[in-house]
C-alpha cells in the first residue's frame, strides 16, 4: 500500500500536491472528493432543515394573521352589539366568584388533572406501541410522563394509583427500549429509521449523541456475531452479516454528518407539551388538562448533549468500529465455515460474498478496504484448503474397505476369473455401439470381478469428487470481477483485483488439491503395505491377485494432473505380491522330475529320437514333458486371470521359474550321471568276461552316423547320451521361453553349465551351438502358442 499522504488542509496551493507520487496525489484527490461530497450532504441537510423551518414559520405567520383578523372581526361585532360597561361589570363579578372557588379547590383540581394526564399518557404510549407508531413520539410521551410522575410524587399526599402508573410506565419503557434495539438491529432499517430510533433512545435514557452511536454500534456488533451462530446449514448467514457490517458503516457516516444532531436540536426549540405531534393527540386532552399542569412540566424542554466531531474524529470512530466489527465477523465466519463440507457450494458462497463487498467498498469507509478484502480471501481460502485436505484423506476409506475384505477373505466365497471366450458373451446386448459387450470384455480383461468392483466403488467416487473439485477450481478463472468493480473508484490503483481473485486464489487452491491428492496416495500406499503384511498363511495367492488387480486399476486411473511423472503407486510391495503369485504358479505347474524321472526305465527310448538331425544327431524340438509344462503353465496363468499378467509380473514369474528349473536341471543331470556311472560299471564287468566285442554296424539316424569311429556304445549308454542331448535342448528351449532382460539368472546359467559339462564328446560343443540356434528358432515358431509367456 502507498504511504500516507499529506493533510489536504495543510496545502497552500494546488501545485503543492504534485510534489508527491501519483498514488499519493490520487489518494489526496479521493479525500478531497469525499470531503466535497460530505460537505454537500451537510449543506443540503442544513439548507433543507432551515428551509422547512422557514416554511413552517411562514405558515404560522399566515395562520396567525388569519386568526387575528377573525378575532378582531368577532370583537368588533361583539362591541357593536353589547354594552361595554355592563360586560365589564359582569366580567369583574365573574372573576371574583371564580377566584373564591379556585382558592378552595385549586390544589385538588391540579392533582387530579395531572394524574389524569399521566394516565392518558400511559394509555397513549401503550396504544402507539401496539400500533407500531413512532418511537420518537413514544419517547417524548415517556419524558412527559416521567416529569409528571416526579411532580406528583413530590406532593404531600401521594395517591395509591400513582404507584400502579409508575409500574406501568416502567414496563412500557422496557418495551420501548426493546423496540428501539430491534429497529437498530434490523438490516432493513433505513437511515431515517435509525435516526428516529436513536433519538428515541436519547430521550428514553437521557443519553448523549455519542452514547447513542456507541449503543448503535454495540447492537450491530452483537447482531453480526449472533447472525453467524444461527443454523449452520443456512447459506445466507455470512452475506447477511457482511451486508449488516457494510450498512452499519454507511449509516454511521450519515449519523455523524449532523443529521442526528439536527433531529435532537429540534427538541430544544420548544417545550415538549408544545410539540405539534403531542398536541395532535386528542386522547391526551391537553386543551382541558394542560392549564392545570405544573409550570416545570409544561415548560420542560429536554436537553441532550451533542458532540461536534471533526473529520479526524469521525474517521477514527468509523475505523475503530470497522476493525472491531470485522474481527468479530471473521471470527464468527471461521467457526461457521468449520462445518461446511461442500466444496462447490462454498465456492459459490465465496463469489457471492466477494461480489457483495466489491460492489460497495468504494462507497464504504472502513479501517482498510484492502484488509477487508484480504480477510475475506483468507477466510474462504483456508476453509477451502481444509475441505480439499479432508477430501484427500477420505481415500483412506477405500484402503480400510480393502483391509477389511482381505482380513475376512476366508469367510465367504469369491468369484473366479472368467474367460474371454465364454459362451455367455454371445448373448449380450449389442445395441448402442455394443457398449455392454465392450464393458464385459474390458471387465474380464482387467480382472474386474465382484470383489474388485465392490472395493473400487469408493475409489471411483473419490476420483469423481477430485475431478469435480478440479473443474470447480478451474472455473474460478472465468469469473468477471471487472463487472463489479467498474463503477467504483479503487483506492489501491496498483492492485489488480481480478488477477488476485482469479489467478492467485486459483493457484493456491490447485496447489492445495495437488498436495491433498499426493498425501492421499502416500497414505494409501502405507495402507496397502499394512494389508500385505497382514495376509496370513491362508489363500495368499488369491489375496495377492486381488491386491495386484486393485493396484493396477488404481495406477490406470491416477489423476495425472496432480501426480508426479515418476510416481509409481505401491512400487515397494508389488514385487513382493508378484513373488507370492509366481511362487504359487510355479508350485502348481512344476512337477518333480518332469525333465528326467529317477524311476524311469533306463533303456526307454527318447521320444522323437527318429526326428533328430545332423551329422551328430541332435534334437530339433523339446520333449513332450517340456511342452506340456509350458502349456500347463499358461493354462494356470489364464486361470488366475489375464488382468494380472503384465510385463513386470511375467518377468517375476520367469525369474521364479528359472530358479525352480535350475534345481530341476541339476537333479536331472545328477540322475543321468548316476545312470551313466552304473552303465559304465556294467560295461566294464562285461568287458572282463568277454574280451572280444562283437562288431555291429552303428545305427544311423536320417542317414547320418552319430557314433565316433573306433568306439561302439551300448544301447543303454546311447540312450543316456540321447537323454542328455534332449535335456540340453529342453534347457535351451526353456531358456528362450523364460528369458528376462537384465534378469538375475545366474542359478539357471549354472545349471546350464552342468548340463553342458555332462556331454563328454569334443564334438558336443558344435552340437550345443546347433541346438542353441534350433531351440531359438523353435521358440520363435511356437511362442504365440504360449501367449502370456511371449511378452
Amino acid at each position: 500500500m502507498a504511504s500516507d499522504g499529506p493533510d489536504p488542509q495543510s496545502l497552500k496551493s494546488w501545485q503543492d500536491v504534485f510534489q508527491y507520487p501519483i498514488p499519493t496525489v490520487r489518494r489526496v484527490e479521493q479525500e478531497l472528493r469525499r470531503d466535497i461530497a460530505s460537505n454537500k450532504e451537510k449543506l443540503r441537510s442544513l439548507v433543507g432543515t432551515r428551509y422547512r423551518e422557514l416554511v413552517g414559520t411562514a405558515e404560522t405567520i399566515v395562520s396567525m394573521n388569519h386568526e387575528m383578523r377573525e378575532v378582531d372581526s368577532t370583537l368588533s361585532d361583539i362591541g357593536r352589539r353589547c354594552n361595554p360597561r355592563l360586560m365589564e361589570k359582569k366580567y369583574t363579578h365573574y372573576n371574583q366568584i371564580k377566584g373564591d372557588v379556585d382558592d378552595e379547590d385549586a390544589a385538588k383540581r391540579t392533582l387530579g388533572a395531572q394524574l389524569a394526564l399521566l394516565h392518558r399518557c400511559a394509555t397513549s404510549i401503550s396504544r402507539l406501541l401496539r400500533r407500531r407508531g413512532s418511537l420518537f413520539l413514544v419517547a417524548k410521551l415517556m419524558v412527559v410522563s416521567r416529569r409528571l410522575h416526579k411532580t406528583l410524587s413530590e406532593q404531600n399526599t401521594v395517591p395509591p394509583f400513582l404507584e400502579s402508573l409508575r409500574n406501568q410506565l416502567a414496563s412500557l419503557r422496557r418495551t420501548l427500549l426493546r423496540r428501539t434495539e430491534k429497529r437498530l438491529a434490523s438490516s432493513t432499517s433505513t437511515a431515517d429509521d435509525i435516526i428516529e430510533a436513536l433519538a428515541a433512545y436519547c430521550l428514553a435514557t437521557s443519553s448523549s449523541s455519542d452514547d447513542a452511536i456507541r449503543y448503535f454500534h454495540k447492537v450491530r456488533l452483537d447482531v453480526i456475531g449472533s447472525a453467524l451462530e444461527q443454523d449452520k446449514y443456512t447459506k445466507d448467514n455470512i452475506p447477511n452479516a457482511l451486508k449488516l457490517y457494510i450498512r452499519t458503516l454507511q449509516t454511521t457516516k450519515i449519523l455523524l454528518s449532523r443529521r442526528l444532531a439536527d433531529v435532537l436540536n429540534k427538541l430544544k426549540l420548544r417545550p415538549l407539551l408544545a410539540d405539534p405531534e403531542i398536541r395532535s393527540l386528542d386522547d391526551l386532552g391537553l386543551d382541558v388538562l394542560g392549564r392545570w399542569v405544573a409550570p416545570d412540566v409544561s415548560n420542560f424542554t429536554p436537553w441532550i448533549k451533542l458532540s461536534e466531531l471533526s473529520k479526524t474524529d469521525v474517521d477514527r470512530t468509523i475505523k475503530q468500529w470497522s476493525k472491531q466489527a470485522f474481527d468479530r465477523f471473521a471470527e464468527g465466519a471461521q467457526k461457521y465455515l468449520g462445518s461446511w463440507l461442500d466444496f462447490s457450494s462454498l465456492l459459490s458462497l465465496r463469489a457471492e460474498t466477494l461480489e457483495l463487498w466489491l460492489s460497495s467498498w468504494s462507497a464504504t469507509r472502513t479501517h482498510s478496504s484492502l484488509q477487508v478484502l484480504e480477510g475475506l480471501r483468507t477466510l474462504f481460502n483456508e476453509r477451502l484448503k481444509e475441505i480439499l485436505a479432508e477430501q484427500g484423506r477420505s481415500l483412506e476409506l477405500f484402503g480400510q474397505d480393502v483391509a477389511v475384505l482381505v482380513s475376512k477373505w476366508d469367510d465367504k466365497k469369491h468369484a473366479t476369473s472368467r474367460s474371454l471366450w465364454d459362451d455367455e458373451l454371445l448373448s449380450l446386448d449389442y445395441s448402442n455401439g455394443a457398449s455392454t459387450f465392450k464393458k464385459a470384455i474390458a471387465d474380464r480383461l482387467l480382472g474386474r470381478n465382484e470383489d474388485v468392483f465392490g472395493a473400487l466403488d469408493k475409489y471411483e467416487a473419490w476420483l469423481s469428487g477430485i475431478e469435480r473439485s478440479r473443474m470447480a477450481i478451474e472455473e474460478l478463472r472465468q469469473t468477471r470481477w471487472t463487472d463489479v468493480l467498474e463503477e467504483g473508484d479503487d483506492e489501491e490503483l496498483d492492485l489488480d483485483i481480478p488477477a488476485l481473485l482469479n489467478e492467485d486464489d486459483t493457484g493456491l487452491l490447485e496447489k492445495a488439491l495437488q498436495l491433498a491428492v499426493r498425501e492421499a496416495y502416500d497414505s494409501l500406499q502405507i495402507g496397502f503395505s499394512d494389508i500385505f503384511k497382514a495376509f496370513g498363511g491362508s489363500a495368499q495367492n488369491e489375496k495377492a491377485s486381488f491386491v495386484l488387480r486393485l493396484i493396477r486399476l488404481v495406477r490406470r486411473d491416477l489423476p495425472t494432473e496432480f501426480i508426479a511423472e515418476n510416481f509409481l503407486f505401491s512400487k515397494d510391495i508389488v514385487p513382493q505380491l508378484q513373488e507370492v503369485l509366481a511362487t504359487e504358479v510355479a508350485t502348481h505347474t512344476l512337477k518333480p522330475g518332469f525333465l528326467v524321472k529317477s524311476n524311469s526305465k533306463k533303456s526307454q527310448r527318447v521320444p522323437g529320437r527318429t526326428l533328430w538331425e545332423g551329422d551328430i544327431a541332435v534334437p530339433v524340438q523339446p520333449s513332450p514333458e517340456t511342452f506340456k509344462f509350458l502349456r500347463r503353465l499358461v493354462s494356470y496363468m489364464d486361470l488366475q486371470g489375464p488382468g494380472l499378467w503384465d510385463a513386470s509380473t511375467i518377468q517375476v514369474l520367469k525369474q521364479s521359474l528359472q530358479q525352480e528349473l535350475a534345481q530341476s536341471l541339476t537333479s536331472a543331470v545328477e540322475i543321468l550321471v548316476s545312470h551313466s556311472s552304473v552303465d559304465q560299471k556294467k560295461t566294464t564287468d562285461t568287458a572282463d568276461e568277454e574280451p572280444q566285442v562283437s562288431e555291429r554296424p552303428s545305427p544311423e539316424v536320417n542317414g547320418h552316423d552319430d557314433q565316433q569311429p573306433g568306439h561302439v556304445k551300448s544301447p543303454l549308454e546311447q540312450t543316456i547320451r540321447d537323454r542328455k542331448f534332449q535335456l540340453c535342448f529342453d534347457a535351451l528351449y526353456l531358456k528362450n521361453a523364460l528369458f528376462v532382460q537384465d534378469g538375475d539368472d545366474h542359478q539357471f546359467k549354472s545349471a546350464m553349465e552342468k548340463v553342458r559339462s555332462s556331454l563328454e564328446s569334443e564334438d558336443e560343443e558344435n552340437s550345443i551351438k546347433r541346438m542353441e540356434q534350433q531351440a531359438k528358432e523353435y521358440w520363435t515358431r511356437t511362442r504365440m502358442v504360449f501367449g502370456l509367456l511371449s511378452e
